[in-house]
């Protein structure tokens, strides 16, 4: 990751192995190094409409299962 990247909130509760895979599988998607998943967030590019599309791709619904939150704007 070249640019400076976007932090994404871990939802609370959420599942570890569930979240490690997902962020495995986007990162793939993206062809970036995997970011390691901190306590409570994890590090993506800050370009968020190609997150946003990359997580369509890998994980459809990512939206309603509370694994990430993205940044605010």
């Amino acid at each position: 990751m070249d640019a400076v990247p976007a932090v994404w909130q871990v939802a609370p509760g959420a599942d570890r192995e569930k979240l490690e895979d997902l962020v495995g599988r986007l990162a793939e998607q993206l062809e970036i190094d995997t970011p390691k998943v901190g306590s409570d967030s994890v590090l993506l590019p800050a370009d968020y409409p190609r997150v946003a599309r990359a997580l369509d791709e890998v994980e459809p619904g990512w939206r309603d299962e509370s694994v990430l939150i993205p940044p605010e704007a």
